[in-house]
């Protein structure tokens, strides 16, 4: 991979990990999809990609990590809202609408012909209302609690101390509710998830980034890079319980290492990111929206021509998840970057830092 010199106004190693962490949940997707019966019957390679759902805990400390690490300025600032808002809608609705309506149409198309979508479904889908099921689009369970982050930046920015108050008093709850038996499928639930508290570590990372980082700067990214691994080993091993409370918090400690280790060095010009690692990082949003659908049809496919009587396990997931990385390269190419382009036009190359979340 050849090293490209940093672009004005990006931290290539912050998007390369996004990356990254982009196909770890394509990896733990794909294992899950051969893994039935219909299938290959078995997860491939050992199931060593089954802690690749942490990928969205690496997402949610990034996105607090970028959303102050851009907008930090404009805290307490309310003529800067409708900017703010504007880039957040603009980055996170146009291609998750492109490929929802996509996915919606193959509904239809089903046998099923859809009967079981109704239009208030769909439309709660499309906005990421909050609702007593998953959105139409599974994986956009997450992008729901990042429009409530989000919104609850909006606050801050709106005016200083409400946001304070109002973060602080989030915060407060989610830790209370933690020692509580909530039921995660509940409003409630969603409102004070777990999930939420790495969106403080991110801000954190971003604060300490933003204050000079760390001495160490590659030291502290591999401890915790490492760190995030040996968290995902020990939930592999049953060491500490699959998608638990505890493992939301080791993930996004070692993520909030690894984000400041990563930015850090980057400033200090100690890292430098090929291509293709950036490439991928940019288009990592469209990989974790197709990703699961690209999987399944593409190993529908090969059920469909007998495929899997012959390709073994581990090489049936590299082509699932490799169709599932070119049809998101397709994807971000020729309609998310041109989209964005659009939109916001030329104001993100006008901040001091113009990373997208």
């Amino acid at each position: 991979m050849s090293a490209v010199a940093p672009q004005r106004g990006k931290l290539l190693g912050i998007q390369a990990g996004r990356g990254v962490a982009a196909l770890l949940v394509a990896l733990y997707h794909g294992g899950r999809m051969i893994s039935l019966p219909q299938y290959g019957g078995s997860i491939p390679l050992g199931a060593c990609f089954t802690f690749g759902h942490a990928g969205v805990d690496f997402f949610f400390v990034l996105s607090g990590f970028i959303i102050y690490f851009v907008h930090h300025r404009d805290i307490g600032s309310p003529q800067r809202l409708p900017s703010y808002l504007w880039r957040r809608i603009t980055r996170i609705y146009p291609i998750y609408w492109v490929v929802t309506f996509a996915l919606f149409g193959m509904h239809l198309m089903s046998p099923a012909g859809g009967h079981d979508l109704s239009i208030g479904y769909l439309v709660q889908s499309l906005l990421l209302v909050p609702q007593d099921r998953e959105p139409l689009l599974g994986v956009a369970w997450t992008l729901q609690h990042e429009v409530l982050f989000y919104v609850a930046f909006a606050v801050a920015i709106a005016g200083r101390w409400l946001g304070g108050i109002l973060f602080s008093g989030w915060i407060l709850l989610t830790i209370f509710a933690i020692l509580l038996p909530i039921d995660n499928d509940t409003l409630i639930g969603f409102f004070l998830s777990p999930f939420h508290l790495q969106f403080v570590m991110g801000i954190g990372a971003a604060y300490a980034v933003l204050r000079g980082g760390v001495a160490w700067p590659r030291t502290l990214a591999v401890a915790g890079g490492l760190g995030f691994l040996i968290v995902g080993l020990a939930e592999d091993v049953g060491w500490i319980p699959l998608t638990g409370t505890v493992g939301r918090l080791l993930y996004g400690f070692a993520a909030m290492c690894l984000l400041v280790g990563l930015a850090t060095a980057e400033q200090r010009k100690l890292v430098r990111v090929g291509v293709v690692g950036a490439f991928t990082g940019a288009a990592s949003y469209s990989l974790y929206l197709v990703h699961a659908i690209v999987i399944g049809l593409t190993a529908r496919v090969i059920a469909m021509v007998g495929g899997f009587r012959y390709l073994p396990d581990w090489l049936a997931l590299l082509v699932v998840v490799g169709a599932a990385l070119a049809a998101a390269g397709l994807l971000h190419r020729f309609v998310e970057q041109p989209m964005l382009e659009a939109l916001q036009g030329r104001a993100k190359r006008t901040r001091p830092v113009a990373l997208t979340g």
